[in-house]
């Protein structure tokens, strides 16, 4: 077997496989031994029909076949003779098989880039300086009362902001009736974000029972692009007004919440909690901005498929997401292709800061030891609430490294690195 090899770019080779006449012939009279067994011809024995009648009714299957043979064959040991491990399947060329003739035929993949990696010590960065004040945590605990609070009916006052009501209402533009424009008893908190801007504040101070037309402004971005910008008139009727009850703050919210002794207790928890989540955020915040510095200083070409692949990941996660939300990915408006193509620019973004990672790691001769590798199956499986023996079913060696290797690089990095506290 001979093998040739050309770059068609940095990230795309172009492989020539030429296969052996003795190789070919073997082949192709293996596939007519072969049939000859299976086939039962009309005025034969099983087993005794003539090649040339085989020939001519199964020449062609058997060609097919035949190569389909070589390729699945050779393929795996040409990528090994010209040490080349491909990202993405091959795009196969077939010649013409010919028997008492080589075989002929290329295969297009692509491969991951050389990058000489530059520029990755002594980068410029800033921190923030992560502190959590007393009044962060009275915010924390507010947002959580809310969640927590309940709903009272009142009577004899107008509605007012923060209430939760239940209205028909009737929307028109220019006379025709607004698409999906129609609501009986439709709940509502009466706030800045609820519903169409502007919607909620005509409704502050109504009573129940009370009807009212109004008029507002359609968004520039409303998803029909018909009426966007548009003015809607409406007709309201306010069914019921509730008020918002929040839980008091004392011992007993905290012991209804968990295992927290008192009020003190769960604040302290909320700022240690609190603390580590802008800690996370502010180490995401840097290693965001290496990437982008490192992506700025060294330029090369990127496969294709390995970025497609990403996109597709990044998609797959996504409908997971919805899926445990019972939603489903067709809310969003767009098909799966359209959202895999969406998704391609920060998938490219990810593919590139990996490939940087892992020509450092390589530059820097770093590896990853069996107890690096091992805490990354306990930290995973602490991620996915599971025993680490799932984990291993589901996840092997091979795919741990790269991941404790594309750390370590970047620990590296930040420890090579001059920062500004902000």
């Amino acid at each position: 077997m001979k093998v040739d090899v050309v770059s068609v770019n940095d990230v795309e080779k172009r492989m020539t496989v030429c296969i052996s006449v003795d190789r070919v012939d073997g082949e192709i009279e293996k596939a007519y031994k072969g049939l000859k067994k299976e086939i039962k011809i009309r005025g034969f024995r099983p087993g005794k029909a003539p090649l040339a009648i085989l020939k001519k009714h199964f020449k062609a299957q058997v060609e097919e076949d035949v190569i389909s043979k070589l390729v699945s064959d050779s393929y795996p040991e040409a990528l090994e003779e010209v040490n080349h491990l491909p990202v993405s399947p091959p795009k196969i060329e077939n010649g013409v098989i010919e028997q008492g003739k080589d075989f002929t035929y290329t295969a297009v993949f692509e491969v991951k880039p050389e990058i000489e990696v530059k520029d990755y010590e002594g980068l410029e960065l800033e921190k923030e300086k992560v502190e959590i004040s007393d009044e962060d945590v009275d915010k924390e605990i507010e947002a959580l009362r809310n969640r927590y609070a309940t709903l009272k009916v009142v009577e004899g006052r107008p509605t007012q902001k923060g209430d939760h009501v239940l209205v028909d209402y009737e929307g028109t533009v220019a006379g025709e009736p607004l698409p999906q424009g129609k609501q009986q008893n439709f709940p509502m908190e009466i706030s800045e974000d609820t519903f169409l801007p502007g919607f909620s504040d005509n409704i502050i101070g109504m009573n129940k029972g009370e009807n009212k037309t109004f008029s507002i402004d359609l968004p520039e971005d409303y998803g029909d692009e018909n009426i966007a910008g548009k003015k809607a008139d409406f007709t309201l009727n306010l069914n019921e007004i509730k008020e918002k009850v929040l839980p008091a703050l004392d011992d007993e919210f905290a012991k209804d919440l968990g295992d927290y002794k008192d009020i003190q207790e769960l604040k302290d928890k909320f700022k240690e909690s609190l603390l580590e989540r802008r800690k996370q955020k502010a180490e995401g915040d840097v290693r965001e901005k290496i990437f982008e510095v490192l992506i700025e200083k060294n330029s090369f070409d990127v496969p294709k498929k390995m970025v497609e692949t990403q996109a597709r990941n990044m998609v797959m996660e996504m409908q997971q997401m919805f899926a445990a939300q019972g939603m489903n990915l067709g809310d969003m408006g767009q098909s799966q292709e359209q959202l895999i193509e969406s998704y391609k620019q920060p998938a490219e973004k990810q593919v590139r800061s990996a490939l940087l990672l892992e020509a450092i790691a390589k530059k820097e001769n770093l590896d990853a030891d069996e107890n690096e590798i091992e805490a990354k199956y306990e930290e995973i499986a602490r991620q996915v609430g599971r025993d680490i023996s799932f984990v291993k079913e589901k996840v092997t060696d091979d795919m741990i490294k790269p991941q404790v290797l594309e750390k370590k690089a970047l620990d590296l990095i930040i420890s090579r690195a001059n920062f500004t506290e902000r």
